[in-house]
C-alpha cells in the first residue's frame, strides 16, 4: 500500500483531549486545559476559517536535507547540532532540559505553542509551503495523514534505531503513524488516550445498578438510571467523539488501496452502530449538552449525569467540572461489544520530524528518547499529563502507580494501563479530517436535536468527505 503525496491544497485535522491529563498538574494548567476544551466545543467557526485558509495553500515543499529523501545519517562526529521543536504539552520544557543536560552535542530549542487546531497546524502548513520548518513538531494522530500527503513529514524508518523500537509501543499507537505501510513510520506516539468509562461509583452502588461492561448492559443500565431521574451519560455533538464508536467496532471509515482512498462512513454495516446510539437519543436516556460547558458541568456536579466516556484527559477535566463530587468517581474499561475486547482511543498525539529538517537523524534520536526513556516518560506523565503509549508503562514509571483521591483513591493510570493494549490497531484516519470533524459536529447537532437521524448525519458526512478528497486531487471511491 502506498500513499500519494500531493503538492497542492490540503486540509488538516485535530482531536480533542490531547493537551495533557495528569491530576497532579497545577490548578492553572487544569484551568487552561478546561478553557482549551471549551474553545474546542465552540470550534466550528475556527474550523471554517482554517478550512478556507488551507484551501488557499498553494504548494507544500518536498525538499529535504539529502538527495535521498529516505536517507537518515548522523551529523559528522564532533559537530554540534541544535534542533527546534514545538508542542503544546504542559511543562514539556522540563523534559527538554533533561535531554539538553545529558546531550551537550545535541541541544533542543523548545517553544510551547497553542493546541494544533488553535493555529499551530496552520503555522506548520505555512512553514511547509515556504520550505522553512522546524526540525520537530507535534501532531494529533488524525492529522498525520494530511501532513504526510502534504509531503511535510520525514519517514523515520531508517533513523536512529526507530524501527527497532516497534515492540516497545502499543500496537495501535504504532500503526497510527505508519498508515499501514511497510518500512514507514512518520511519528512516534507521545500521548495516548485509550477510552474508559468514568462513572459515579456512589450513585450506581446506591441504586443497585451494575456498572455496564458491554453495550447491551449499557442500554439496560441507561434505562435503570433514567428511572431514578438521572441520565447515564451525555452525547455531545463534538465531531471528534463520533468516530470512536466505529473504531471500537472495527468498522473502518477509511481504507487505502494503493493511491486510492475508500470512504466507508455511511455503510449498511455501520448503520448498526448508529442505530444503537440513536436508541439512546430517541428514548431520552442521555443528555446532549456541549461537553464541559456550564450546563453540562452543573449536571455532572449535581449527579444528574452518572458517567462520561473519555481518555486520560478525564483525570483533569472531570474534577475541574464537578469539584463537589470528589471521591465518588471511579474508572473502568469502556463497554465492549459482546464477544469482543476491543476499545477505542479518543485523542492522543505523536512527535514527528519535518521533511525539511537538516538533522533528521538527531531529531529522530530525540523523539525516540522523549517517547521511550523512563526518565522522560516520568516527566511527561507527572508534569505534562501524558499517558505514554508504551507497553506496561506503569511498571517503568512508579509515579503512574499513584492513587487519585478524586477517583476514590483508585490508581487510575494503572487501571487504564491494564486495558490500553485493547485499542483497535486497524483504524486508519482519512486525509481530510478537519472537514470530517466539522461536518460531524454540525450534522450530529441536528441529529441530537431531532432534525434527522444519526445515520442521516453520517450520509451527509460521507458525501461531503468524498467531495473533499476529490478536491485535493486524490483518487477516491465509496
Amino acid at each position: 500500500m502506498t500513499m500519494k503525496v500531493i503538492t497542492g491544497k490540503f486540509l488538516t485535522a485535530s482531536t480533542v483531549g490531547s493537551e495533557g491529563e495528569n491530576f497532579e498538574l497545577a490548578d492553572s494548567d487544569v484551568r487552561e486545559d478546561t478553557r482549551m476544551v471549551k474553545r474546542n466545543a465552540r470550534r466550528g467557526a475556527v474550523v471554517a476559517v482554517l478550512l478556507g485558509a488551507l484551501a488557499l495553500s498553494a504548494c507544500a515543499s518536498s525538499g529535504g536535507s539529502s538527495s535521498d529523501p529516505e536517507s537518515c545519517t548522523p551529523a559528522p562526529k564532533g559537530e554540534k547540532v541544535t534542533l527546534s521543536l514545538s508542542t503544546w504539552i504542559p511543562n514539556f520544557q522540563e523534559t527538554v532540559d533533561l535531554w539538553n543536560s545529558e546531550h551537550p552535542d545535541i541541544q533542543v530549542d523548545y517553544t510551547e505553542v497553542t493546541q494544533g487546531n488553535q493555529g499551530t497546524y496552520q503555522t506548520y502548513l505555512n512553514q511547509i509551503k515556504a520550505g522553512k520548518t522546524a526540525d520537530l513538531g507535534y501532531f494529533d494522530y488524525d492529522v498525520l495523514p494530511t501532513f504526510r500527503i502534504a509531503d511535510g513529514l520525514r519517514n523515520l524508518y531508517k533513523c536512529a534505531g526507530v524501527a527497532d523500537a516497534q515492540d516497545k509501543f502499543i500496537k495501535s499507537a504504532w500503526t497510527a503513524t505508519t498508515f499501514g505501510q511497510d518500512k514507514s513510520i512518520y511519528g512516534l506516539g507521545l500521548d495516548f488516550t485509550p477510552e474508559g468509562l468514568f462513572y459515579r461509583a456512589d450513585l450506581f452502588k446506591q441504586a443497585g445498578i451494575p456498572v455496564p461492561t458491554t453495550w447491551d448492559e449499557y442500554y439496560q443500565a441507561a434505562k435503570a438510571v433514567r428511572a431514578t431521574g438521572g441520565y447515564i451519560a451525555n452525547l455531545p455533538s463534538w465531531g471528534t467523539f463520533w468516530p470512536t464508536n466505529w473504531m471500537q467496532a472495527g468498522k473502518k471509515w477509511f481504507e487505502l488501496d494503493g493511491d486510492t482512498w475508500k470512504v466507508n462512513i455511511a455503510t449498511d454495516e455501520n448503520k448498526q452502530i448508529a442505530d444503537r446510539l440513536q436508541q439512546l437519543v430517541d428514548e431520552k436516556l442521555v443528555t446532549t449538552y456541549p461537553l464541559f460547558q456550564d450546563e453540562y458541568s452543573k449536571a455532572l456536579n449535581d449527579g444528574v449525569i452518572w458517567s462520561q466516556l473519555g481518555g486520560p484527559w478525564g483525570f483533569r477535566l472531570i474534577p475541574s467540572s464537578a469539584a463537589d463530587t470528589a471521591g465518588n468517581w471511579s474508572l473502568t474499561k469502556m463497554p465492549v461489544i459482546d464477544g469482543s475486547t476491543s476499545i477505542a482511543s479518543w485523542g492522543g498525539a505523536a512527535m514527528g520530524v519535518f521533511k525539511n529538517s537538516a538533522h533528521p537523524y538527531e531529531a529522530a534520536e530525540f523523539a525516540l528518547w522523549a517517547t521511550t526513556d523512563p526518565k522522560a516518560l516520568a516527566l511527561n506523565s507527572s508534569r505534562g499529563g501524558i499517558f505514554p503509549p508504551i507497553k506496561d508503562v506503569v511498571s517503568q514509571v512508579p509515579e503512574m502507580q499513584a492513587t487519585n483521591p478524586f477517583f476514590g483513591d483508585q490508581a487510575v493510570f494503572k487501571e487504564m494501563n491494564s486495558w490500553a493494549e485493547d485499542v483497535n490497531p486497524e483504524w486508519l484516519w482519512g486525509p481530510t479530517m478537519v472537514q470530517v470533524n466539522a461536518d460531524l459536529e454540525s450534522e450530529m447537532a441536528k441529529a441530537l436535536s431531532g432534525q434527522q437521524t444519526i445515520f442521516d448525519a453520517l450520509k451527509v458526512v460521507q458525501g461531503n468527505t468524498v467531495d473533499a478528497i476529490k478536491s485535493q486531487g486524490l483518487s477516491v471511491t465509496q
